[in-house]
């Protein structure tokens, strides 16, 4: 027995989602009694962790029949014998009888709880989806949140949807004819996606077009009621509106809410025609210059990642950068300045060629002038309601993805000197650290695309860095439909288990090696050497994972400037990009809660001309590093330790005496946070942003002289509290 690697102590109730069902409670009670476990910091890596968790399961009978079948499915794991879909269907075996997965499961349309059965007893994901009219019904989560309004008043619930039904809303025409009233409701709370921020807005309105925004916002300026718009709410910081103010919901709330989101895997959807902010419009010329090359397409705010994805296949035009995720608008990922991955690329906003938005006066504007563009096609909302981005894309191109299982010291090779944590130390010659460090250096500033991941306790990361083709030969989909489909099933598992009482009560550690485990398995390439070179449309390979809205999860992310060398100030120090890793990984160890059980994950990135944005004037371009967790480790306490902590290492690197200009994603956590005991709102005003924020303003400024509105009118129509504190103080 392998007892010398953890000690049993009692412990104090964990706090719950939700409480257990009374026949659960028995065998909660003794995994409270018995299984805080005390892991010994050097015994942290997946080998280890596992064989604690199965000496544990061995000796006690609670645990076995708490997670039935789950001690068989990791011996499995740590053989190396197990695929990722064996793995989930193991783990939603384990946790089918949790009254968690029964609410879930219940919530779930009749179809798709017979193909969730037939996925958990072996049937394969292709032989699930068949074909590609596969469908899937709306999402439990949005399902429960209108049911209440159909209920008619039969439970409290719905009563108290049914009195906001009868208040007397506004009246907002969609259209001229005055024909079509907007969609609106009152007093209907809002929660983001990664649940950071509630606010109850005075009216939420789901405008479908430009004539209904512009009498939406001069409703709003004749009512003195501040206006901001989100799509599907995935900024952890609170950018949104505020109580008693005026949300304009991009997407339907049906869609907004979906958690978890089928969109992934349905058709599409024809009943968005009509919607003015659903288009996607290919000019019908190339770029001057760059003919054959680039081309622009006006696409409407509400326009997601999938349907975008979906166009771009069959139109040959791509962007040629994005985030992960799409269940993302993009309106939602370019108003925060999102970005992508790889060196040569600067953020989606800096591919913007004009902006339309609906003004403080409620009158449709545009915005095309270079100088313009570089505040108001990042301006966090304050410019207005944006309606449409035209933007800058490529011919199609294909990436040809190797992705890589390394050690994790070679992967990122430590900088010289650092102290490698016990548990993940490896002796490797200097040769092969140089070798490493070398490899990771051209990965960084030659690839199309590089991206790194570390899953927590695992010995090997996993190295997303790929170059990109002309060369249509061999394009296959990735990932296959079988395979988002399976992906969205490891989503679906990963909501589950969130909320999941008898999944919390677990050691964090154990969680955290559980669902890393299943994330090497779920990557490329998978068992038996499957995808060990993948060559796909570029836009697929940019949207690698799909289902990723169905798991929330809390994330900070700081982009880093790669500082020029001490030794020659024409290259670039990527010491302090190797130490930034490094630093994580170190935290990561030196808390045993585990408050880390998803990834640290960092993207390569170039800098960009958008005046507030993080990445601007970093000349050798951008470390956007990030650290996530689960909802289980924050509500164990343990997650906003260690983010401060993180973040107080990534914010004292240094050349040359002075401070680099790191600053964190705008959209990820960051707020309430501090920098060298200073408030980060604070922080970001007098430091970070001291000299670009009157420059956004005065741009803004000039803006408005010309289009008729002023800086006062836009912090009184478009304004939040954080904005007013950052930008108006």
């Amino acid at each position: 027995m392998r007892f010398s690697t953890f000690l049993v102590a009692a412990i104090l109730p964990l706090p719950l989602l939700g409480a257990p069902q009374p026949s659960e409670r028995a065998i909660l009670d003794p995994i409270f009694d018995l299984i805080k476990i005390v892991p010994i910091v050097g015994d942290l890596l997946s080998p280890k962790i596992l064989d604690e968790i199965l000496d544990y399961f061995d000796l006690h009978l609670d645990i076995r029949l708490a997670f039935p079948g789950l001690r068989d499915v990791l011996a499995k794991v740590k053989a190396n014998d197990l695929d990722s879909d064996a793995f989930a269907r193991g783990l939603l075996k384990a946790i089918k009888a949790h009254s968690t997965f029964q609410g879930a499961f219940n919530d779930l349309d009749v179809d798709l709880q017979k193909n969730v059965t037939a996925f958990m007893e072996g049937a394969s994901a292709a032989s699930i989806v068949g074909r590609r009219d596969f469908v899937v019904p709306a999402s439990p989560a949005a399902k429960r949140h209108f049911k209440a309004m159909e209920d008619a008043g039969s439970t409290e619930v719905s009563r108290r949807w049914l009195n906001w039904k009868r208040q007397v809303t506004p009246v907002v025409y969609e259209d001229e004819e005055k024909t079509k009233v907007m969609v609106s409701y009152v007093a209907a709370e809002f929660n983001n996606w990664g649940l950071t921020v509630s606010n109850t807005p005075a009216l939420t309105f789901v405008p479908t077009t430009i004539h209904g925004l512009e009498n939406l916002v001069a409703y709003a300026k004749a009512n003195n009621k501040r206006v901001r718009a989100a799509g599907y709410r995935h900024t952890w910081t609170p950018l949104f509106s505020e109580d008693n103010e005026i949300f304009v919901s991009m997407l339907d709330l049906k869609t907004a809410n979906a958690v978890p989101d089928p969109s992934s895997i349905l058709p599409d959807d024809p009943s968005t025609a009509s919607n003015e902010f659903k288009v996607i419009q290919l000019a019908d010329s190339d770029v001057a210059g760059q003919e054959g090359k680039k081309r622009v397409a006006r696409i409407g705010a509400a326009v997601t990642n999938e349907e975008l994805r979906r166009w771009s296949i069959r139109s040959g035009w791509t962007l040629p950068l994005n985030v992960i995720m799409v269940e993302i608008t993009l309106g939602g990922s370019n108003a925060p300045i999102c970005h992508g991955g790889g060196i040569r690329h600067k953020t989606l906003s800096d591919l913007v060629r004009k902006i339309e938005y609906i003004d403080a006066n409620g009158v449709h504007q545009s915005v095309d002038d270079p100088a313009w563009l570089k505040a108001a096609a990042g301006s966090f909302g304050l410019l207005g309601v944006i309606t449409h981005v035209t933007i800058e894309l490529d011919k199609m191109s294909y990436a040809v993805m190797k992705p890589l299982k390394q050690d994790i010291g070679l992967a990122i090779p430590p900088p010289e000197g650092f102290e490698v944590p016990d548990a993940i130390k490896n002796t490797y010659t200097d040769a092969d650290l140089e070798a490493a460090r070398k490899a990771f250096v051209q990965k960084s500033e030659e690839s199309y695309y590089s991206e790194f991941f570390w899953f927590p306790y695992q010995p090997q990361a996993f190295v997303n860095c790929w170059d990109n083709t002309d060369d249509d030969a061999e394009v296959a989909e990735y990932p296959s439909y079988p395979d988002t489909f399976s992906q969205w099933i490891q989503g679906w598992l990963g909501g589950v288990i969130n909320d999941d009482p008898l999944w919390r009560a677990l050691p964090g550690h154990w969680q955290s090696v559980i669902l890393s485990s299943l994330a090497m398995l779920a990557l490329p390439p998978q068992l038996g050497a499957i995808n060990t070179e993948i060559h796909t449309h570029l836009i697929n390979a940019l949207h690698f994972r799909r289902g990723v809205q169905n798991m929330r999860v809390r994330d900070m992310e700081l982009q880093i400037p790669i500082p020029p060398l001490a030794s020659d100030s024409t290259k670039p120090d990527w010491s302090v990009v190797q130490r930034a890793w490094w630093d994580a990984i170190a935290v990561v160890y030196a808390d045993a809660r585990a408050p880390m059980r998803i990834a640290l994950e960092m993207r390569i990135m170039g800098a960009s001309d958008m005046i507030m944005a993080p990445q601007t004037g970093n000349a050798f371009g951008t470390a956007s590093i990030e650290v996530l967790t689960t909802m289980p480790a924050v509500a164990d306490g343990a997650w906003a330790g260690f983010v401060q902590e993180v973040a107080d290492r990534w914010m004292a690197y240094e050349y040359e005496g002075e401070k680099i200009n790191t600053r964190p994603h705008w959209a990820k956590e960051w707020d309430g946070m501090t920098v060298r005991g200073q408030p980060w709102r604070e922080y970001l005003r007098e430091v970070s942003y001291k000299d670009e924020i009157p420059r956004f303003k005065a741009v803004l400024a000039e803006i408005g002289a010309e289009q008729g509105w002023a800086l006062e009118d836009l912090q009184r129509r478009f304004s939040n509290p954080l904005l007013d504190e950052i930008f108006f103080a």
